[in-house]
């Protein structure tokens, strides 16, 4: 008979099947459920060695190694006997069993590496208990061949697990992580490195394989995993973060820091040419992780080498690499090969010279090699785009390096660039058929690809500018003259004019691009003068598809055109641009000034906006041009002459743009803020010489409004259009925030708040107050609004006699107390949808308040002179909203915590009485989503959240000071909640103190100034306290550190009066530098102390003291949030 425990372990295992290949979601949601409850239970240790001994099933078995690893990375950890158990037992159940699926033997591995890394400080007397992993693996690596595998797997895990912080991280400083990684990479990596490479050489020489020359080697496909797992170890090694700075493992641009300590193996060229020969000797789908480990070793920092050992390591990797061209091109077939050794040829010239590269021993074939694998490359486009960045970004840095180049050799990029340039035009032209014949995916779509690769062959097509110019224009007129044939003949297949359609705008990107490429320093009349042919050609392509729009339009051309205009923009429009193009487009178009070219790009951009307003793109790009073109200072003063200029000013209604209709979609609505902002900018060039002219420009928008109220006089009518009315109230909250962006002085400003004061302001309060469940009208409607009270530039300044900044105030807190007392009325949304529907509004909302008290622009104190309760009414709306939010809430939705917390920062600064006066458990509320945001990763969290927090001690500390010089304000009973909370929960206080010391000691300085702040007035407030602490942090540290961190203390509060003068702050926080300067000297070297794990023992031990000294504060029935400064 089965007892409880073994009847369990089989529900378990039933359990983990029917998780991983449930029958139905129900099915899989009850094993969900059952498995968090086997994950929760108080015996889930024994649970899971049970499973892992006796489990029949590999999902019971990923089950229990999983539980294991979250356990183990869990804060406060398992006891140090009970994880050295699970990693003894871990080892020998992979001994025992190294045959194992994928993913056991992945979890497995990762439950390995977690121990270790998390046990790395521990250690019994002088014994580091979890370091011994080299001679632990060695165990496995001398037994069978699997044994091996699994060995060496569990090294490969441990690399990376050190290398980079995991999900158990969170609850460690990163400082420890990086202290943990430094000392693994000092203390092991090496020798790890070292084994990999030796058991490679020894493989080989021991019949495994052997490299005998024109002969391949013969492989036992039984020894190909070890081969695969020794090469992952290999590149795991190479691919640690040796320095600590590495911000994205992805990262092509990254050189390999190789310590100093690692030189001899690298100064052996025997060491690189291993793994050029285990790439040609191995199958691919295994070599490509040799190409992978070659592409860091060329990635190895420069100063490694002296000048003769860099030249002999080069001519090392360009031998190899010309080796495999020529002689093992075949492997290249393969994707995984392709890619790497794409990659491989970008590092080289990333990482040396060019005129290195020249004058090593084999590079006229290297080159010329190299040359004919890219343009075959260009030539299967298909097969290639992911790796054709690298290939590009090779001869785009060969060719930008060419002027600086001094050597005598020849470089012979005058031969061979130009071949890729027009193999890469040719490529992309024949690859057009396919793509509309065959259905396949469309390179021109993807415009990151494109933009990346245009710019790359921007720098490659200069290189023989005229003879590369030349072929453009003949592929040009060739495609044009076929393109116009085939629209005047009847019955021209739809197909063949697809195909014309994009090749010239093929042709236009890459002419567009060549343009971009000009360099002042390398630039000429003579270059300007091609440029300028090829300007005329795309400019008059223009005018005749314009001509035909009517009858035929194509968005692929259209969006080219846009990215053509945008490249003529940057370079030959501006003070400083080139005027020599000009000469060329005088005679050939009539075209003598960039005045005239910004005619025409108004003209165009006009015509897209009338024809193309159901395309996103053209519309979004054509504004995109606008844009750019209205920002110039000089430039924006002439093109606002232009009669097309004057066109968009007095005709932009939807009867001339279509985008700007109520029929149009919410994503052409978001286009009208873009659209408006660049017509504003426009426009307030000319209010300063004439007023009128924004009231005529409104006038449309007015009408817009006018409709609006109209729309919603039938509200609970029959005749009420909502979905008519949302349109047009979206439209207009979004017109008139772009509007508003753009009114940026203070004349321009002042006209358009009278315009919309007060009549236009009531319609979008009603607005507010009637759609506010719907955030795709009230958002853009809230942001307007935020627009409308942002003091740019400080352009929000009426007369003095003027009323209109009370006014404009106490519009902004009704809309917002409006808004606020009806989301707060949304409940029972689902989880999916709370942000979405609820938390970014209030986000936006929280937003608009702040920049109204932030403005500078209102006297507050006028509210309480005349008993205005508008002011009032507005924090208490924000005090519900406040609370209503989960501290959660605020650190998972950045937008919404940013809103939050740098709203409390303003309140802090200038509306500290209200703060401190609300009642005590919203003060707790309060308090501790301070304390949250102040361990915020977000910087812009954590430096408003410390600002906040100085405020609220700053203001505590002086309420304090006048009740010791004013003993008669102590019997009075008007205590702030700050001061009720400080007299009857001191630990509140303490606890702050505590976790900023914590932080400031252990983790990156990153915030170390706005720290000081708070940090002086809690040591002030809690000197006895702070006093009592010292000496436990003191005696946390080794014996023979504990003087040195005395003294740190005591550098501290050297020479720090009691008082909050900036005097006083100033020198606080310059000692603060010190003492940390001071302590991590103390602290280098110190790899017995684990910082974390004595901070956990202290905190027990302090929690104990505190209650002793002090009783809970709450009263019975009381309610409050309890919060944890995270130690």
């Amino acid at each position: 008979m089965m007892n409880s425990m073994e009847q369990e372990i089989l529900q378990i295992e039933a359990y983990s099947r029917q998780f991983y290949e449930p029958q139905n979601a129900l099915q899989q949601k009850e094993a969900e459920k059952a498995l968090i409850h086997f994950a929760e239970s108080q015996d889930v240790l024994q649970k899971c060695t049970v499973l892992l001994e006796r489990g029949q099933s590999p999902y019971s078995i990923v089950l229990a190694l999983n539980t294991l690893t979250k356990l183990c990375m869990k804060q406060p950890s398992l006891p140090l006997n009970q994880r050295i158990d699970i990693r003894n037992f871990i080892l020998r159940f992979l001994y025992a069993n190294p045959k194992q699926m994928p993913y056991v033997m992945q979890a497995a591995t990762k439950l390995f590496a977690t121990i270790v890394k998390f046990g790395w400080f521990d250690r019994e007397k002088d014994d580091f208990m979890f370091r011994s992993v080299i001679t632990d693996v060695m165990k496995f690596i001398e037994g069978s061949m699997e044994q091996s595998v699994v060995g060496i797997q569990l090294l490969t895990a441990l690399v990376i697990e050190m290398c980079h912080p995991s999900g158990g991280d969170s609850a460690r400083s990163m400082s420890l992580h990086m202290k943990t990684s430094s000392t693994f990479r000092e203390n092991q990596l090496y020798d790890i490195y070292k084994l990999a490479c030796s058991l490679l050489e020894n493989a080989v020489k021991n019949g495994q394989g052997t490299f005998e020359a024109g002969a391949r080697p013969f492989f036992r496909p039984e020894t190909l995993p070890y081969f695969s797992s020794l090469l992952s170890l290999a590149l795991a090694c190479l691919n640690y973060d040796f320095i600590g700075t590495a911000t994205d493992e992805s990262d092509d641009a990254n050189t390999v820091q190789i310590p100093v300590t690692w030189r001899t193996t690298f100064l052996d060229l025997d060491h690189l040419k291993l793994f050029f020969n285990l790439f040609a000797a191995l199958p691919p789908n295994i070599g490509y992780l040799a190409l992978g480990i070659l592409i860091q070793l060329a990635s190895v920092r420069r100063s490694l080498f002296n000048a003769s050992e860099r030249t002999k390591y080069l001519n090392t990797l360009i031998s190899g690499v010309r080796d495999i061209l020529e002689n093992h091109f075949t492997n290249l077939e393969d994707p995984q090969c392709y890619h790497e050794f794409c990659r491989l040829l970008a590092r080289l010239k990333a990482s040396f010279q060019l005129s290195e590269l020249m004058e090593s021993d084999n590079y006229t074939s290297f080159i010329q090699e190299v040359a004919k694998f890219t343009v075959m490359s260009l030539q299967q486009l298909q097969f290639s785009h992911n790796s054709l960045h690298y290939i590009l970004s090779l001869w785009q840095r060969l060719v930008a390096s060419m002027p600086y180049v001094k050597s005598s050799q020849p470089h012979h990029l005058d031969t061979y660039a130009p071949e890729v340039s027009r193999a890469m035009i040719m490529a992309h032209l024949q690859m057009v058929s396919r793509v509309i014949n065959d259905g396949m995916e469309d390179p021109i779509d993807d415009l990151g690809l494109l933009q990346q690769q245009l710019d790359q062959f921007a720098i490659i097509v200069r290189c023989e500018y005229e003879a590369n110019c030349t072929f453009i224009v003949q592929l040009f007129e060739r495609s044009a003259r076929l393109y116009d044939d085939l629209l005047k003949k009847a019955g021209s297949a739809e197909k063949d004019v697809l195909i014309e359609e994009e090749r010239l705008a093929w042709l236009v990107y890459f002419i567009g691009a060549a343009i971009s490429g000009r360099v002042a320093y390398t630039a000429s009349d003579e270059t300007d003068g091609i440029d300028a042919q090829l300007i005329c050609r795309v400019m008059r392509l223009m005018g005749y598809t314009d001509n035909k729009l009517n009858r035929r339009k194509s968005e692929k051309l259209e969006l080219a055109n846009m990215q053509f205009f945008e490249y003529f923009r940057k370079v030959y429009i501006g003070d400083q641009s080139p005027k020599g193009v000009y000469q060329v487009m005088k005679t050939e178009l009539g075209i003598d000034d960039e005045l005239v070219v910004m005619s025409i790009m108004i003209r165009k951009i006009v015509t897209n906006l009338k024809f193309w307003g159901d395309s996103d793109n053209v519309v979004t790009r054509s504004l995109q041009l606008l844009n750019d073109l209205s920002m110039g200072y000089s430039s924006i003063r002439r093109m606002v002459k232009l009669d097309e200029v004057q066109f968009l000013l007095k005709n932009h209604t939807s009867d001339n743009f279509p985008f700007l209709g109520t029929n149009s979609t919410l994503v052409d609505l978001k286009c009208r803020t873009a659209f408006y902002a660049s017509l504003a900018r426009l426009l307030s060039t000319e209010l300063v010489e004439d007023e009128d002219k924004l009231e005529e420009f409104m006038r449309p928008i007015g009408a817009e409004f006018e409709t609006l109220g109209r729309l919603m006089s039938n509200v609970g009518t029959p005749l009420f259009n909502e979905k008519e009315a949302k349109l047009a109230a979206i439209g207009i909250a979004r017109d008139l925030r772009g509007i508003c962006s753009s009114l940026l002085n203070r004349n321009a400003y002042v006209l358009f708040f009278e315009w919309i004061y007060p009549k236009y302001l009531a319609v979008c309060e009603r607005v507010v107050e009637f759609w506010y469940s719907d955030p795709a009208v009230t958002n853009p409607m809230l942001k307007f609004m935020s627009e409308l009270d942002q003091n740019r530039s400080q352009r929000i300044a009426f007369d003095i006699s003027s009323p209109n900044n009370i006014l404009l105030f106490k519009e902004i807190c009704k809309i917002f107390t409006v808004y606020g007392t009806r989301i707060l009325s949304l409940t029972d949304i689902p989880k999916t949808d709370l942000y979405p529907k609820k938390l970014k509004g209030i986000g936006v909302a929280m937003n608009m308040f702040f920049y109204a008290l932030q403005g500078s622009y209102c006297n507050f104190g006028v509210f309480v002179l005349y008993g205005d309760r508008t002011l009032d009414e507005a924090f208490q709306v924000l005090l519900k909203l406040m609370t209503s939010l989960s501290h959660s809430d605020l650190l998972e939705y950045p937008k919404l915590g940013s809103a939050y917390y740098t709203l409390l920062h303003q309140i802090g600064l200038n509306h500290i009485d209200f703060l401190v006066s609300v009642e005590v458990p919203v003060f707790l509320y309060i308090l501790d989503s301070i304390t949250k945001g102040v361990n915020a990763i977000d910087n812009n969290m954590c430096n408003n959240s410390c600002s906040a927090l100085d405020s609220l001690l700053t203001h505590l500390f002086r309420e304090l000071q006048r009740r010791q010089k004013h003993p008669e304000l102590a019997t009075q009973d008007n205590r702030s909640s700050a001061l009720v909370v400080y007299e009857g929960q001191p630990t509140r206080f303490q606890q702050i103190l505590a976790g900023l010391l914590r932080v400031i000691m252990f983790d990156d300085g990153r915030n170390q100034w706005n720290y000081s702040r708070p940090l002086l007035v809690l040591i002030f407030l809690c000197d006895r306290h702070f006093q009592e602490l010292q000496p436990r942090i003191v005696q946390s540290y080794p014996e023979d550190k504990r003087n040195q961190v005395a003294h740190c203390f005591t550098v501290l509060m050297e020479g720090v009066e009691k008082n909050l003068t900036n005097k006083t702050r100033d020198r606080f926080t310059q000692n603060l530098s010190v003492f940390r300067r001071e302590l991590n000297e103390t602290q280098k070297g110190m790899e017995a102390v684990n910082p974390m794990m004595d901070w956990i023992a202290m905190r027990e031990e302090l929690d104990k003291f505190w209650q002793r000294l002090n009783t809970e504060f709450v009263g019975a029935g009381e309610n409050y949030v309890a919060f944890n400064i995270g130690l």
